[in-house]
């Protein structure tokens, strides 16, 4: 009885492969499997109890053995193992190179499933150890150019016909299969898998010699997929390793790539002031689209505007509010009120906000943003600009956050050297340095009178934005113009200057303005 019992699931067995085989899903049983099948079909006649599983066994044998699908198989199966006697290395490859044309031109009348598993087929016999490696490798890089430029074949089963050869190559023609895999992978916005794959590209073997542009464009393609599944960290890892290949590459396409993941990692290591410098520099070159150029810019304007306050970030907002391309991108009017040192208001902040990415709308270790941080050491710094001193409760109302956090935020740049100043914690006041970078605006008089402490509440004979001037140094005591000998103090001059420039730039900002309204005009008084 046990014995009938296993001939009843070897029965079951070899019912569940044939059908599988020759039916249903011809793609999903191996060639072991097969054979087993082909045997037990071959001793079927001596098995006890077939009736029992199959209506009609004669018919079923007969479709097995003689169906369509059976013949073709056993041909293309001839074909292949005649093409494997040939003793000629030259008529070995051509005759695996028919068999790989009609094999897909074939697939028109067999479904893909069908040409899929030739395929396999195929890269099975020409991977055997007697085929050799000239031969091999010449059928695998046919095999390779045919899968990709097959428009029959679905993306799904390139991409399993892909697989497959990878697992059976062990290392030859590697970089052609990945690279197409990685091609289909991108198509379809798999970012990570398709960097996976690109990863297993063998550029450090010591058996052949590879070119370092080979090596950087995989390097830099692989940048490229990380940072498209924020992935920085990794790419930056890849980026290195392109970094000493590069002065090897005389491609413009991969220098330019390598400057905007430079720019970008940047950007994402909210290393702002670098990256805005970087995507600014890159807005220049003349190789790239101008619609690309202008997004670029944009990006260089969004970086400077997140970066924190102070000198340098003064300098890099100038550079830009001073291109003539950036009156036109989108963000220029948050760039003009950084640039000239203007209060931003919560509205503005919060537009500008909707336009920022993903990583830079990152929570920061005290539960603020980047951009948050940004704003609020702006409206501080230009606070500084104004005041003489302020109060902690006062200078939290001007930025939107408590006296503690104003306080916490000065004493921070202050002592960064971002800004200069002391605190008094006694009287809670904060006193800036006017003789650090002051840059006193003709008219400030009327705006240091918002609050008690404003610089302007000193005196001056200027009143309001109509004064003559008097007013910008009327933020200056008179026992502070001069020294112990009655001269006046280096400081006088330094606001003198300071107010000299402010007048200077706003000549500048009403000349391209008339210029923008008036050219022809503008453009005679320029000849004259």
């Amino acid at each position: 009885m046990r014995d009938m019992n296993a001939q009843f699931d070897k029965l079951e067995h070899l019912q569940d492969l044939c059908r599988r085989l020759f039916d249903e899903e011809p793609g999903t049983i191996t060639q072991c499997q097969k054979l087993l099948c082909t045997k037990f079909i071959n001793i079927w006649d001596i098995v006890e109890c077939k009736d029992k599983y199959f209506d009609s066994f004669k018919d079923f044998r007969n479709y097995t053995k003689n169906g369509p699908q059976h013949n073709m198989d056993a041909d293309f199966e001839a074909q292949l193992a005649s093409i494997g006697q040939v003793a000629n290395q030259k008529d070995r490859i051509k005759g695996y190179q028919d068999l790989l044309a009609s094999i897909l031109q074939s697939t028109a009348a067999a479904n893909e499933a069908t040409t899929s598993l030739r395929l396999e087929q195929f890269v099975t016999a020409a991977t055997e150890e007697s085929v050799g490696l000239v031969v091999s490798r010449q059928a695998l890089t046919d095999f390779t150019s045919a899968v990709d430029a097959a428009t029959s074949l679905s993306a799904d089963n390139k991409k399993r016909v892909y697989k497959h050869a990878l697992e059976k190559v062990h290392g030859r023609v590697v970089s052609a299969i990945r690279t197409h895999l990685a091609t289909i992978y991108e198509d379809e916005e798999d970012w990570a898998e398709a960097a996976q794959v690109l990863m297993g590209i063998p550029l450090d073997s010591g058996h052949r010699i590879i070119a370092n542009e080979y090596k950087v464009g995989v390097y830099i393609r692989i940048v490229r997929l990380l940072l498209e599944d924020d992935e920085a960290i990794s790419a930056e890892a890849y980026l290195n390793r392109a970094s000493v290949l590069m002065r090897d590459t005389k491609d413009i396409s991969l220098q330019l790539t390598f400057k905007l993941s430079q720019a970008k990692i940047s950007d994402f290591k909210n290393k702002f002031l670098e990256a805005s410098s970087r995507y600014h520099e890159i807005s220049y070159i003349q190789d790239v689209e101008y619609d690309e150029r202008m997004i670029i810019l944009s990006a260089a304007v969004v970086c400077a505007v997140l970066a924190p306050a102070g000198p340098q970030r003064s300098r890099m907002l100038a550079t830009l509010y001073k291109d003539d391309r950036s009156q036109r991108l989108p963000h220029f009017s948050i760039l003009e009120k950084m640039y000239l040192d203007r209060v931003l208001r919560s509205n503005e902040v919060s537009e500008f906000a909707t336009t920022l990415k993903q990583h830079q709308l990152a929570l920061l270790p005290d539960n603020t943003t980047v951009l948050d941080r940004a704003v609020i050491e702006h409206n501080l710094l230009s606070a500084s600009k104004i005041y003489n001193n302020i109060s902690f409760e006062e200078l939290g109302a001007l930025l939107g956050v408590t006296p503690e956090q104003a306080e916490a935020r000065a004493s921070k740049m202050m002592g960064e050297g971002r800004m200069s100043g002391s605190i008094d914690q006694i009287e809670r006041l904060i006193f800036f340095d006017r003789t650090h970078g002051a840059q006193l605006r003709l008219g400030v008089g009327a705006k240091g009178a918002v609050g008690s402490s404003a610089a302007g509440a000193a005196g001056g004979s200027g009143s309001g934005a109509g004064g003559n001037g008097g007013a910008a140094l009327g933020a200056v005591d008179e026992d502070e113009d001069q020294d112990m000998n009655g001269h006046e103090a280096p400081m006088l001059s330094t606001l003198w200057d300071a107010s000299i420039q402010d007048l200077c730039g706003h000549v500048e900002e009403l000349v391209g303005i008339i210029g923008a309204k008036y050219p022809d005009y503008v453009a005679t008084k320029i000849a004259l």
